[in-house]
């Protein structure tokens, strides 16, 4: 899976995600919560079956926590909800792949702190299994 599926994966659910995977450039402060992926290492592919287990590390970084003492729990049941959300043992086309599931490494998003801008930062690594849907099949 390429992380731009992913990432079309997450804007479905209406959260904003920066849309080029693997860069976190510094965005204006005024841009309120967002989600930036990261590819991150992933378990070898199946030897015998078309299957692959992609990981992708989800940030999210929140509004700036001087103007609002209350970002660092907002940004953090944020991120929470990001895990709830894409979490999945259900079969479904994601881009060009078959995905069996999508599970979160961690069952709490991990706190990065405050980014140079102040805003709250938080991190989650996700696991999936997936099929790629191979042309004429």
């Amino acid at each position: 899976m390429r992380a731009k599926e992913f990432i079309d994966h997450l804007s479905s659910f209406g959260y904003s995600v920066f849309p080029d995977a693997n860069i976190m450039p510094e965005l204006e402060v005024t841009r309120g919560p967002t989600l930036f992926v990261m590819g991150s290492a992933s378990s070898s592919a199946e030897r015998d079956l078309p299957i692959e287990y992609p990981s992708f590390q989800v940030i999210v970084k929140g509004e700036n926590y001087k103007n609002d003492v209350h970002q660092m729990d907002k940004t953090e049941q944020l991120a929470k909800q990001v895990i709830n959300d894409i979490s999945t043992e259900i079969k479904e086309v994601i881009g060009q792949n078959i995905v069996y599931y999508i599970r979160a490494n961690q069952s709490n998003p991990i706190p990065i702190g405050l980014d140079d801008q102040y805003r709250p930062v938080f991190s989650t690594n996700f696991s999936l299994k997936v099929q790629p849907i191979k042309e004429g099949s």
